[in-house]
């Protein structure tokens, strides 16, 4: 199976898993709800759309 990433860039991909990994540790620490989980989760959305390739 092939798998093509939307982001190209290898340094942004790895940018977006390390926000990830942080907002669900934060999630997990704080809850869901929380603001600060709220605001990341934000921030990695607003890069993903920044930086992939439709």
């Amino acid at each position: 199976m092939w798998l093509q990433s939307l982001v190209r860039d290898d340094a942004d991909r790895e940018t977006l898993f390390r926000l990830d990994i942080a907002t669900q540790r934060v999630a997990v620490e704080k809850g869901p709800k929380d603001q600060a989980v709220i605001e990341l989760t934000g921030v990695y959305h607003n890069l993903l759309r920044r930086w992939s390739e439709v």
